[in-house]
């Protein structure tokens, strides 16, 4: 890591430290925390993937594996990795307020047609994270034979869902909702492309709250006491420590590779950081649960912060199942002479992590 990236990754964690502690979520429970939103937006955090602020994938891979480390329920990943990506790589100005970002789901609908001066939106938005917390939400429609990113305002009458963590997820429908002229704008920037870049920030959150659980799983193993010694001198407690650790370097290192890979490989290198990141969350969250015992599924400890969070999320962005299938058709499209090749490119000419 950087010297620059090093100081953004000790920024957020100083924020999060400071205005998300184990008290302050406590009392929020399930309500969106709107004082911490407040302070990542003072910052500039939450327009961080701004085309025109410097930042790259890099900076917002700190950025979401500290949301994951930190097991806090904002849409930072969703609004500054992708919707200010999405709104002003297209040249639109990203609106005041809370923006989220449409998740690229696969039955995702929306079209826009022009009306006069402005434009016309239909369709349907599936599982917008915190979508009735936020002011609008940034997407991807088509119309005119051509692909459009669109900013829209969120409506009242949103179907409400959860993930397994709790995490907002809304059906949002629009019909015939009329939009400004500079709400539209056409865009290179297709549903894949948009899931993709999901995918990489989403594996890089699984591996911040990996990191998570395994500092917990250390300091409850270093803690609790059998047979008049520390759980953490047992072999069997130290083969899950081990494992739960191999996997979080594993993760992490996957999401690096994706982040710098060439532009020729970076289609695979997402999936297979997003396929690592899903096999590896089944391994760490039964692994933590085995070192905690029945202290690791109360509400009032927070292994559960990191783990529903890992079970959700494997499935957000494209499932593990169907990254591992992307890498299969990848490799057999190659064929035997083309599979050493594809595993032993460099890595490098993106950007660096």
């Amino acid at each position: 890591m950087t010297d620059e990236l090093q100081l953004l990754d000790e920024t957020v964690r100083a924020i999060f430290a400071k205005h998300f502690d184990r008290d302050t979520r406590a009392a929020t429970g399930r309500e969106f925390p709107r004082e911490l939103w407040t302070v990542l937006d003072k910052s500039g955090l939450t327009a961080l993937g701004d085309v025109e602020s410097g930042a790259g994938l890099a900076e917002l891979v700190v950025l979401a594996r500290a949301v994951g480390r930190a097991g806090a329920p904002v849409p930072l990943v969703e609004s500054a990795g992708l919707a200010a990506w999405l709104v002003t790589g297209a040249g639109l100005d990203l609106p005041p307020g809370l923006t989220t970002c449409a998740a690229a789901h696969p039955d995702d609908d929306l079209t826009v047609v022009r009306a006069g001066d402005g434009w016309t939106a239909t369709g349907v938005l599936h599982r917008v994270p915190w979508g009735r917390d936020s002011d609008q939400v940034a997407a991807v429609a088509t119309g005119e034979g051509t692909t459009f990113a669109v900013v829209l305002p969120i409506p009242d009458d949103l179907r409400r869902g959860t993930n397994l963590a709790d995490e907002p997820r809304d059906t949002v429908r629009f019909d015939g909702v009329a939009l400004a002229a500079d709400a539209v704008a056409p865009t290179a920037v297709d549903q894949d492309a948009l899931r993709e870049r999901g995918a990489v920030l989403r594996a890089a959150s699984m591996g911040g709250a990996m990191e998570a659980a395994l500092e917990l799983s250390l300091a409850y193993a270093g803690e609790r006491e059998q047979f008049g010694q520390p759980i953490s001198s047992f072999q069997a407690v130290q083969h899950h420590l081990v494992a739960i650790a191999e996997e979080t370097m594993c993760t992490g290192m996957a999401v690096q590779l994706a982040v710098s890979a060439s532009p020729e490989q970076t289609s695979f290198a997402v999936a297979a950081a997003k396929n690592t990141a899903g096999c590896a969350a089944r391994i760490v969250t039964k692994r933590a649960h085995q070192v905690h015992g029945a202290i690791g599924v109360t509400d009032e400890h927070a292994l559960p912060w990191s783990t529903t969070r890992l079970w959700a999320w494997q499935d957000e962005f494209g499932t593990t199942r169907d990254w591992a299938a992307l890498l299969g058709r990848g490799v057999l499209a190659d064929g035997g002479a083309g599979l050493w090749p594809r595993l032993s490119a460099s890595a490098g000419t993106g950007e660096a992590g």
